[in-house]
């Protein structure tokens, strides 16, 4: 068999950046809307909050059913249908008046576009891709996040400066229409539907001298990985993996405002914390495949635990460098947390199951993140400090991290 000098899935994490581009800089361009929002119609941060949350719940109930959905039906079919839907809720998000309309148009129909596009089926994808590679593989795939949210965010916010925030919408919506394109063109569900192996090898990766690849179809079963307590081990590290970053990245303006920060430096922070997300995914992803995955989370963790008691002991005097410091600290943690923790998923339990097995992963990525950012402002608005909250997410990265170790070392044999 003769092997291109470029392999097919460096296509497939292309298009995957793409797509992660797409959908994260619709998700993370929501403040900005909110800002918009809140002028025109005279809605409470409150309630207007809360339809961020109601697409993080739909993310949570519905990301394992998309990950069956990549399993059965592939990626053209299930990331086309879901850039579709995303698309058509962005247009009914142009046509709102009142806030169950947003709540519908947004938290609902975007929200189920934008689970079906999520991290975890995105990693259950690569995952039938790559194998020595995959960290690197998923970094890469994973660093369209962060420079989605650098790009997208400042571009709708002069779309609205210029018009007002129903263009924008359509705007967005007009993107992710003409995303369909290439993830029906090039995207496709394993090499064997190119002629090709994981990581473009000549065969496939053996299980000692047995002759059984550990990566056949057959070998990891949805029923059979559910009764391994390698798999719920993961799943408590994906409940704490995301929550605690997201925890700072909605309360960070807030408590920089507190601090005396002005609003202009604190913008500039959060482009440089998305330029390092950006980049810590490809790097994280790169070390994981050199030195493995849980020493490479370990560290990711120790620089949240540091972003926090950065902002923890935020001060006028010294807010300069305490930001800059903790704007890098925070994006090497942010990028070295979903993209590993669905690493070690494929690694522990490949096969054709792989994209449901990640879609629980990302169920757990967004109970995390749902929870904690409310937790952190009831904390704040019964005691006027984010101390408690603080404590209990660092106390949550510490299990995390746990976690994905004892994952590892209970991990059963294929």
């Amino acid at each position: 068999m003769r092997h291109p000098r470029i392999f097919y899935g460096w296509v497939i994490v292309a298009v995957s950046a793409l797509t992660l581009f797409v959908a994260f800089g619709v998700r993370l361009t929501f403040p900005v809307f909110f800002v918009a929002l809140i002028d025109e119609f005279g809605w409470s941060r409150a309630d207007t909050s809360l339809i961020f949350s109601t697409s993080m719940i739909v993310f949570a109930l519905f990301s394992t059913l998309a990950g069956l959905a990549l399993d059965r039906w592939g990626p053209r079919i299930a990331f086309g249908v879901g850039m579709a839907i995303l698309a058509i809720g962005l247009v009914l998000c142009s046509l709102i008046e009142t806030l169950p309309q947003l709540a519908v148009a947004y938290g609902v129909v975007a929200g189920g576009g934008l689970t079906i596009l999520g991290l975890g089926t995105q990693a259950g994808l690569i995952a039938r891709w790559f194998r020595r590679r995959l960290g690197i593989a998923i970094g890469i795939a994973f660093a369209g996040t962060g420079i989605g949210g650098l790009i997208m965010a400042p571009t709708v916010e002069a779309i609205i400066g210029r018009t007002d925030w129903r263009d924008a919408y359509l705007v967005l919506a007009a993107l992710a229409a003409v995303m369909i394109i290439p993830i029906i063109v090039f995207l496709r569900l394993s090499p064997a539907q190119k002629g090709l192996f994981p990581d473009g090898d000549a065969e496939p990766p053996q299980v000692g001298g047995t002759g059984k690849s550990r990566w056949d179809g057959d070998a990891w079963p949805l029923r059979r990985v559910l009764r391994t307590a390698s798999f719920w081990l993961v799943i408590v590290s994906a409940l704490g993996a995301i929550g605690p970053v997201r925890l700072l990245t909605v309360h960070q303006l807030a408590i920089m405002d507190d601090a005396g920060v002005p609003t202009a430096t604190g913008a500039l922070i959060i482009g440089l914390g998305g330029l390092t997300v950006a980049m810590a995914f490809v790097l994280s992803g790169w070390l994981s495949d050199k030195i493995g995955r849980i020493a490479v989370f370990t560290a990711g963790g120790i620089c949240l635990l540091g972003a926090y008691v950065l902002m923890g002991t935020l001060s006028a005097e010294s807010a300069t460098i305490q930001l800059i410091a903790y704007a890098i600290l925070l994006g090497l943690a942010e990028g070295s947390r979903s993209s590993l923790v669905t690493s070690v998923a494929a690694d522990l339990f490949p096969g054709n199951t792989i994209g449901a097995i990640n879609g629980m992963v990302g169920s757990g990525f967004a109970i995390g993140a749902a929870f904690l950012p409310w937790y952190g402002g009831v904390v704040y608005d019964n005691s006027g400090s984010y101390r408690t909250a603080f404590i209990i997410a660092c106390g949550i990265v510490v299990i995390s991290i746990t976690g994905l170790w004892l994952a590892r070392r209970l991990a059963p044999e294929p």
